[in-house]
């Protein structure tokens, strides 16, 4: 999955009863994110599309690995390339593939070492009745030979924050087991990663303030916290994450005009 989600976006403020505000992302787009006045992120457009997204090592600065997008003459994307930032060699490969209603049907990954591929996995997606995502299956191999490793489930509010997702893993028997369960809780502020979110992602339109998991087999809880600070249009400009060992990060947000 393209690194979108290396943040999610909230204010501790408001709680996910509220009305959800619709995003209008015309007055501006994510451009850069922050830590510690260090560069972590930039983001590059070809138009409004989304072209490119560049890591970097928040210490030195230097580039760690970025992505490329292709796009068909609709609009839709087909590719996503992940480089190497040192040497720009590619460490991964996405392909997209799409039913005939223009929704994600499937995407295949090739995951390279050395300049060869070492393996493969594709990922099948299915949606309810209101065109959101309700389960991703991974699977890993090729074709007839390939083998279920693993699947998530969604559950999505009606103004389309997903509010929860289960995991499951899947044994050299073809059996399933629940790994863990997370649930969400969102403001009404505007996620600027929404506009953003590529097909098959359980993006929501408003900003993430808490998230809860339970590892089904030890039964142990971990949460995470986050909290924001906005401009006057309920953009994030900050975000500060609380780990589940009281770890505090602030990000912050540029956008282009």
């Amino acid at each position: 999955m393209l690194m979108f989600g290396v943040v999610a976006l909230s204010s501790c403020e408001k709680s996910e009863d509220q009305d959800t505000v619709r995003p209008d992302f015309e007055q501006g787009t994510l451009s850069h994110i922050l830590v510690d006045s260090a560069e972590v992120s930039t983001y590059n457009f070809a138009g409004k599309q989304l072209s490119q997204i560049n890591h970097f090592d928040q210490e030195t600065g230097e580039l760690e690995s970025y992505e490329k997008l292709e796009h068909d003459a609709k609009g839709k994307l087909i590719k996503a390339t992940t480089h190497a930032g040192s040497n720009h060699a590619v460490l991964s490969e996405e392909t997209y593939v799409y039913a005939q209603n223009g929704l994600l049907d499937q995407t295949t990954t090739s995951y390279y070492s050395g300049g060869k591929v070492e393996y493969n996995s594709f990922t099948q997606y299915d949606y309810n009745t209101n065109n959101k995502l309700e389960k991703k299956s991974v699977f890993e191999g090729e074709g007839k030979s390939a083998k279920a490793k693993s699947f998530t489930k969604y559950e999505v509010l009606p103004n389309g924050n997903y509010s929860q997702e289960k995991q499951y893993v899947v044994d050299d028997k073809g059996e399933a087991s629940l790994f863990s369960t997370t649930t969400y809780s969102y403001d009404s502020n505007l996620n600027p990663f929404f506009a953003m979110a590529q097909p098959g992602t359980a993006s929501s339109p408003n900003n993430l303030i808490a998230a809860t998991t339970v590892v089904n087999s030890s039964q142990k809880t971990y949460k995470y916290a986050y909290a924001y600070t906005y401009d006057e249009r309920g953009y994030p400009l900050s975000q500060t994450v609380t780990t589940p060992g009281g770890k505090r990060t602030t990000y912050t947000y540029l956008y282009s005009n």
